[in-house]
């Protein structure tokens, strides 16, 4: 009976010793010239927003995190005591290394040892930030040294080629998503003289939009910002919505490279409330985005209360875009007359909307005088939107016409069609000239 026992042990622990072994964080930090008692673990939130996961307490340099089970994998921050950041680490499978840092300022005085993955990251990261920096030097000064494109087409290419060199057995490695945003774009000769085209195109050719643990780093949230701020910002609403489609599609297509377990809709989700925030002003996008996505998807924090005034604000945004006939409403000005804009004579109509306590409105105010004094052919009607003011509108002119912020302004064409709206009152001779 004890023969039987001791063997249901050894099975026990041969199968499940290891696991659990594989499982426990132990990660050592020593400085050679940074004095402090207490250490953070901060793990990101896709931005550069984090949260603490850990703290150590040791009388001494030697700093250990311990924990039971591995955290989540992704890039991580190391924070001294006032939780200002020292430096960046990777936890991927393997959370039981050390790391030992002699300058913090000199990337070769770190020595790791335990986690390969982690020891690469950091090599990695020393040499992605020095070829970023070099690259910019050169950029800087390619006005006058023209040959500076050949020599950064050059570094990016040996940057790549170092990125493919590294040896990675896992597969599914973190290390290996990691490397896919950190390589460079590379644009073949037959394409130079469509450059910026070709990078819109094969932008995120390399980047895993299927793999969750992105979401633990910054590395999502850069590259969005920089590819619709950089690349997309000049682009059509038409190119702008594919490309948007290209991305939502890819957080789903299920590479094979990622393990069932590590595939949702958390990233998909995320890039849609990025989206959702940075195209909030943008109608044609707006609306898109709810009629494809919001009003159809179960995404992460969606209520249906909030699905639902998303779908209403997407229906009003339609009758509003441009080339629209704005719709028809009445109100009482300042002076006491009833104005009906369906009745206004004119070859342009500036529809201004404003509370008097507001100090841009003020500033406008006075911009759309001296402008009115110019142009003899515009009329402007300035509607008071304050809450003191609400029984002398009719309807709801600040939701008919999304008002979120005053001053809001809308120009109008003879027809009533809106030709330009939410521009500041200095740019609307430019509008009135295009028009």
């Amino acid at each position: 009976m004890f023969s039987i026992f001791r063997r249901i042990l050894l099975i026990f622990l041969l199968t499940f010793a290891p696991i659990a072994m594989m499982s426990q964080v132990k990660i050592r930090v020593e400085f050679e010239n940074l004095e402090d008692s207490l250490f953070y673990l901060l793990k990101y939130k896709s931005d550069k927003t984090y949260t603490i996961i850990d703290t150590t307490l040791v009388p001494n340099q030697k700093k250990v995190f311990k924990n039971k089970t591995n955290y989540p994998e992704g890039i991580y921050l190391l924070a001294d005591s006032k939780q200002n950041p020292i430096f960046e680490i990777l936890l991927g499978k393997d959370q039981k290394f050390s790391i030992m840092v002699g300058d913090l300022m000199r990337n070769d005085t770190y020595i790791i040892k335990g986690s390969k993955e982690t020891s690469d990251y950091f090599d990695i990261y020393a040499k992605t930030n020095y070829n970023k920096l070099y690259i910019k030097a050169l950029e800087s000064e390619i006005e006058y040294f023209p040959d500076n494109a050949r020599k950064i087409d050059s570094i990016k290419l040996n940057h790549n080629e170092y990125l493919e060199s590294i040896k990675i057995k896992d597969r599914n490695s973190f290390l290996k998503t990691y490397i896919g945003y950190n390589k460079e774009i590379i644009v073949p000769q037959e394409y130079k003289n469509k450059s910026e085209q070709y990078i819109i195109d094969h932008y995120f050719d390399d980047k895993s939009l299927s793999d969750v643990r992105i979401l633990n780093t910054r590395l999502l949230k850069n590259k969005l910002d920089d590819y619709f701020n950089n690349y997309l910002s000049k682009q059509s609403t038409n190119v702008i919505l594919q490309k948007i489609d290209y991305l939502i599609n890819r957080t789903t297509a299920g590479y094979r490279d990622i393990p069932q377990n590590l595939l949702d809709h958390n990233v998909r989700d995320y890039i849609l409330w990025y989206l959702y925030s940075k195209y909030f002003d943008n109608d044609l996008i707006y609306i898109h985005l709810s009629d494809v996505y919001f009003s159809k998807l179960e995404i992460n924090n969606l209520t249906e209360n909030i699905r639902s005034e998303i779908v209403k604000r997407a229906d009003i945004l339609r009758k509003i875009t441009i080339g629209r006939l704005a719709p028809t409403f009445t109100y009482i000005d300042d002076e006491g007359n009833q104005i009906d804009l369906s009745e206004i004579d004119s070859k342009n109509t500036i529809l201004f909307f404003y509370k008097p306590d507001c100090q841009k409105c003020i500033r406008e105010k006075r911009i759309l005088g001296l402008l009115k004094n110019r142009q003899k052919d515009l009329t402007i009607l300035y509607i008071n939107i304050s809450e003191e003011n609400y029984h002398n509108v009719s309807q709801d002119i600040a939701v008919q016409y999304d008002i979120k912020t005053t001053p809001t302004i809308y120009i109008l064409d003879k027809d009533k069609r809106i030709i330009a709206k939410n521009i500041k009152a200095e740019d609307i001779e430019f509008y009135k000239i295009k028009k």
